[in-house]
């Protein structure tokens, strides 16, 4: 993927932070690594989907001008200075995967804050927080609920507030992306707000999809709020394309290929 995070002052100021002063302020760093030989962590990290006992890890590492596949060790532990390591264990981010990396990191304990990062040689990723579910008798927990995220419609100010939040966790019910063209819907203002959508066309192919989840991953509120907390996440029809149905969507016509493929690759 080609796309670069935007540079600006404050993703400067987040990138020089220290990672433990960030985490325990309470956001974390949005970017770093990228050696000579190392790779780059250029859109953070995240987590989600979590059990009582474990959690699914993620990040995107690339070598610079480099399609090598990068070898990572994920480390989950107690405290943001990662003196306490938990749970550990090896992730790999290669073509085949866009340069994306899921693990599962397990033995952990119900309903606890947890620190992570990813690790390939003298490079280290982002420091993301996470929580496990809790496995009974808890009173209450507090969710932030969020939908319809469309990225030249505007900033994901919404995203920047729930992750200075007190949430336990991130609720995303669906059109986490959208897969208009550049042209498309809600973005009148795109240009002046530099966020025109990429690839400029509507999104059908596994380039397509990857090249836009790129782009809304590169906000840094978005960095920072996967940073900060896990999210559950659920699909709706934009993840794809407008009013899709059994058979086909209102957004796809014949002559974009195979609707079973189209989706199939969306998914």
């Amino acid at each position: 993927m080609s796309i670069q995070p935007v540079q600006s002052r404050r993703e400067f100021v987040i990138r020089i932070g220290s990672v433990a002063a960030v985490a325990a302020a309470g956001s974390v760093l949005s970017g770093c690594g990228g050696g000579n030989d190392g790779p780059s962590f250029n859109y953070g990290v995240a987590s989600g989907d979590p059990l009582s006992d474990r959690i699914i890890l993620w990040t995107h590492a690339k070598v610079p001008n480099s399609s090598a596949t990068v070898t990572l060790t994920y480390e989950v532990a107690t405290d943001s200075a990662f003196t306490n390591i938990v749970s550990s264990g090896p992730a790999v981010a290669s073509a085949a995967t866009g340069f994306t990396a899921k693990a599962d990191a397990t033995g952990l304990s119900p309903g606890q804050q947890y620190y992570y990062r990813f690790r390939s040689g003298l490079e280290n990723s982002p420091v993301g927080r996470t929580r496990t579910l809790p496995s009974a008798g808890v009173e209450s927990l507090k969710f932030a609920v969020m939908s319809c995220s469309n990225y030249p419609s505007g900033f994901f100010n919404v995203y920047a507030e729930v992750a200075k939040s007190d949430c336990d966790y991130a609720l995303h019910l669906g059109d986490y992306i959208y897969e208009y063209a550049a042209d498309g819907y809600a973005s009148s203002l795109a240009a002046s707000l530099g966020r025109v959508s990429v690839p400029a066309n509507e999104i059908t192919t596994l380039d397509h999809y990857r090249m836009r989840h790129a782009q809304y991953k590169s906000d840094i509120d978005s960095k920072v709020l996967h940073a900060a907390m896990p999210m559950i996440a659920i699909w709706d029809d934009h993840e794809v394309a407008n009013d899709a149905y059994k058979d086909g969507a209102e957004n796809h016509q014949d002559n974009e290929g195979d609707w079973e493929v189209c989706k199939a690759t969306a998914l």
